[in-house]
């Protein structure tokens, strides 16, 4: 299997999600949930459960984390966010599942603009860092529902977010946020 940031985030979810039951699998997801908002370098403890996966070409050589790092990371904070005290995965295998579609069950029927509000300030924004504080926001929302997430394809989203194709990125989360929004009645 080759590694892309998609099949490397993909492995460690699902080693994640085998073990969310236990006490060891709790406190990782603890740890990941306490590494939120701080650099890599700060989170001594997560270091095992992240590095373990990753191939020799994804990780610094600098001490400066590489983007795939950065992305991978974040969607492993985010996925220990959203799992927290839920019993069933809150992981999508879909792979065409991207974050819009999964924010689109936020959508109520007669008030919307809550949310678009949020959804429209988490696409403009013009910084990584900008973006996953958004993007943790609205994953605290989710946890209200029962919608899923493909944490593989975040993962995937935000290193080509970092890679200068935000606007694609941008485009397709907003793309399936927005699509069919007028319902038949």
């Amino acid at each position: 299997m080759t590694d892309t940031v998609f099949n490397v985030t993909g492995r460690i979810i699902m080693r994640l999600a085998n073990t969310t039951q236990t006490s060891s699998g709790k406190a990782t997801l603890a740890r990941l949930r306490q590494s939120i908002g701080k650099n890599i370098a700060q989170t001594v403890e997560v270091w095992p459960e992240v590095f373990s996966e990753l191939p020799e070409s994804f990780l610094s050589r600098t001490g400066e984390p590489t983007r795939e790092e950065k992305a991978i990371f974040s969607s492993l904070q985010f996925y220990a966010l959203h799992q927290q005290a839920k019993s069933e995965s809150v992981n999508s295998l879909n792979k065409t599942d991207n974050i819009g579609q999964s924010l689109k069950s936020l959508r109520s029927k007669d008030d919307s603009k809550a949310i678009d509000r949020r959804f429209n300030a988490m696409v403009t924004s013009s910084t990584f860092e900008e973006l996953s504080n958004h993007l943790r926001h609205l994953i605290k929302l989710l946890k209200k529902s029962n919608a899923k997430i493909s944490y593989a394809q975040l993962a995937d989203d935000l290193f080509w977010y970092q890679n200068g194709f935000e606007d694609r990125v941008k485009l397709r989360w907003g793309q399936s946020y927005y699509s069919n929004i007028k319902k038949e009645k």
